[in-house]
């Protein structure tokens, strides 16, 4: 899949390029017209998010993406530039991840989430991706390469979300002509990552998340350098960080009033979900019964909420109503613990789960999820 995929970055180049053409853009190689203004950026993101969207590994699930686009939006109206718009969409990819892409285009790993300790851990990192965007690190690094074409930025820009998905698709891509050469270009200068930890900071900060999520999760994953066999995280090849950028988010976050933030329920139900989603049905089950019989669980009504997503997946609807019994007593009402109860009644063969994904979604007429599954 990931080779069909490979292929399908080499055929959009040349499309994007004529695309381009015909809207009258100028190349980039014309000295007297060379920026690559906020309009360029926007057509060649939505190009690219055509691809992504035909990829595999695109996860379009509504529930988990509302969610991340509501945290992510809700650092970017407090960061630099809120005229940006924003799109967060996620990558069925257990690799610890998260990558910016030109017109504002933010894509998340599955395995961030289900890595992140705290949901300010997450909206660190989504503020570091938002801060090159309004930052416009990607139009500066091209507006420093007078020379390129506009086929050439389009391989440019492809060949980063390759290389944020997926390392050896990026080198094939590297390795496959003059056009698509783009090695340097594809991590962001020192002085840039320097800029989007300063404004993620302060996005955290404003956006009323733990300033010291960043610096906490980005810590962890430099430590992990040490423990992960074949390499570093996926995020810290694409985004080198040293010990010097993590003492200059430690300094700065220690200026900034200490700040105790507890994490929404959603953050909990949506890590929970993803695990039963996209592990095993047997280990995450196992998992799940684990946390809850050794007490070891960030939240209580999460575990539950897990174990019984894995049940179902699982195919044990008793099992599953069993724990939605248990789950429902530490947790009264939400709208995804609802919406479970409904797919629990439509596996079961209940007669009244139609009724049950309607009231859910006259109830919740703001979960999107609730509102496509009753339709």
């Amino acid at each position: 899949m990931r080779t069909r995929y490979f292929f399908a970055i080499l055929l959009l180049v040349p499309v994007v390029y004529f695309n381009v053409k015909a809207q009258g853009l100028p190349d980039l190689g014309e000295a007297s017209q060379s920026a690559f203004t906020p309009a360029m950026e926007r057509q060649l993101g939505q190009s690219i998010m055509k691809e992504a969207r035909a990829d595999p590994s695109f996860y379009d699930d509504p529930e988990i993406t509302d969610y991340v686009a509501g945290v992510g939006n809700r650092l970017a109206a407090r960061g630099a530039d809120t005229r940006q718009s924003f799109e967060f969409f996620m990558m069925r990819d257990t690799q610890i991840n998260a990558f910016a892409m030109p017109g504002g285009k933010i894509g998340v790993h599955t395995g961030l989430i289900t890595a992140a300790q705290s949901e300010s851990e997450m909206a660190g990192v989504l503020g570091h991706e938002i801060a090159h965007v309004t930052q416009r690190h990607i139009a500066r690094m091209v507006s420093n390469q007078q020379a390129n074409q506009w086929v050439s930025l389009a391989a440019f820009a492809i060949a980063l979300l390759a290389a944020r998905s997926n390392s050896q698709v990026s080198q094939a891509a590297i390795a496959a002509g003059p056009a698509l050469a783009v090695q340097q270009q594809l991590n962001y200068s020192r002085d840039f990552e320097r800029e989007a930890d300063r404004m993620g900071l302060q996005m955290l900060e404003k956006a009323g998340f733990d300033p010291r999520g960043m610096e906490l999760f980005f810590e962890r994953l430099q430590r992990a350098t040490r423990l992960v066999e074949g390499g570093a995280p996926s995020y810290l090849r694409s985004h080198p960080l040293t010990y010097e950028r993590i003492a200059d988010m430690q300094g700065r976050a220690a200026n900034l009033p200490y700040k105790q933030v507890a994490d929404p329920i959603e953050f909990h139900l949506v890590r929970a979900r993803l695990r039963a989603e996209l592990e095993p049905p047997r280990e995450s089950v196992a998992y799940f019964r684990d946390m809850l019989a050794e007490k070891r669980y960030l939240s209580e009504a999460g575990a539950r909420y897990g174990l019984t997503a894995s049940l179902l997946k699982f195919n044990d609807v008793p099992a599953a109503r069993k724990e939605f019994a248990a789950l429902k007593s530490v947790l009264k009402q939400h709208p995804m613990v609802e919406l479970l109860g409904c797919r629990i009644k439509l596996a079961g063969g209940d007669a009244d789960a139609l009724i049950c994904h309607r009231d859910v979604a006259q109830a919740f007429p703001s979960h999107r999820a609730a509102v496509y599954e009753f339709a």
